[in-house]
């Protein structure tokens, strides 16, 4: 498993991971190609030093969008903000989001922040299981969403 910096170029494979990975939680994402185009564009605008993919035999099996230039309004302050975590169903349960989590959060720090806060859709349970394995802790809500977070100190 080999964890890279995502370029302009892999776009295309990030759009096909994405969708993949929503497959039955459509509620909480893009459904169209363009849409989907769209918003991986805003996370490369955001913060393109921030997204990470992790490829196996030189296919892209899962990316993570993180953002170290967030101003969280609940914070009062920036944040480390994952915008994103994709992995390709047929490749879960093999330690790669939680790679990219890993690769986020020290980005993060790297950057001096020390907070990492992220939002997940409040019927995605094993999302919410596996943040909360990671040590984030719910926060608050927003119709439904719950906002997350963790310490980085």
């Amino acid at each position: 498993m080999k964890v890279r910096r995502a370029q302009e170029k892999d776009l295309q494979d990030l759009v096909e991971v994405y969708l993949k990975s929503y497959k039955e939680l459509e509620e909480y994402s893009y459904t169209h190609t363009e849409d989907v185009q769209a918003y991986l564009n805003w996370l490369f605008r955001r913060d393109v030093a921030g997204i990470w993919v992790a490829e196996e035999k030189g296919q892209i099996v899962g990316f993570v969008a993180s953002d170290g230039n967030w101003f969280s309004k609940r914070e009062g302050k920036v944040v480390g903000a994952i915008h994103e975590l994709a992995v390709l169903p047929e490749m879960r349960s093999r330690g790669i989001g939680k790679l990219l989590v890993e690769k986020a959060l020290e980005y993060f720090k790297s950057r001096g922040l020390d907070t990492a806060e992220l939002w997940v859709g409040d019927q995605n349970k094993p999302a919410l299981d596996f943040y909360k394995k990671l040590g984030f802790e719910e926060k608050d809500r927003f119709n439904y969403w719950i906002r997350m977070t963790k310490s980085l100190t």
